[in-house]
């Protein structure tokens, strides 16, 4: 995925800050910024290239990243809270329960998409330092 952005603050010999305008295929979900009204977003990318401030740059992220976290950030406690589902129905019949047998299920699956939801953010570090995870400034277009 190649995008093009602006240099605007160079962070540490490796990394810069770039805004960029959110392209059409973000859709409107929100994650990145709240609202239409704000389609420039400013995000931490590599650049080995030394770009400096007010170049205009060509910014990649291998397609296959971008899928691979967008597995883990959504797939994962999605997977993780139909599992909690599935065994808390299985258990809680197993123990008697009967009476709001769903919504104790419900609940398990929904306390498994918090752990996972938190073992995701636990190792957010390293996901930053990864640079799989990272876009890089492959081009200077000035």
């Amino acid at each position: 995925m190649i995008q093009v952005g602006k240099v605007v603050e160079i962070l540490d010999s490796k990394r810069a800050k770039v805004l960029m305008r959110k392209h059409a295929a973000c859709g409107e979900c929100g994650a990145c910024q709240h609202g239409d009204e704000n389609m420039n977003l400013n995000i931490i990318a590599v650049n080995e290239i030394n770009a400096e401030v007010g170049d205009i740059v060509e910014v990649n992220m291998e397609t296959q990243n971008v899928l691979g976290a967008a597995f883990i950030v959504y797939v994962i406690p999605l997977f993780a809270m139909i599992l909690g589902i599935g065994i808390g129905s299985y258990l809680f019949k197993k123990m008697g329960v009967t009476v709001n047998l769903e919504i104790y299920a419900i609940c398990l699956g929904f306390v498994l998409t918090a752990i996972a939801y938190l073992a995701i953010k636990s190792r957010e570090g390293s996901f930053k330092k990864d640079k799989r995870y990272m876009p890089v400034i492959s081009k200077i277009l000035d």
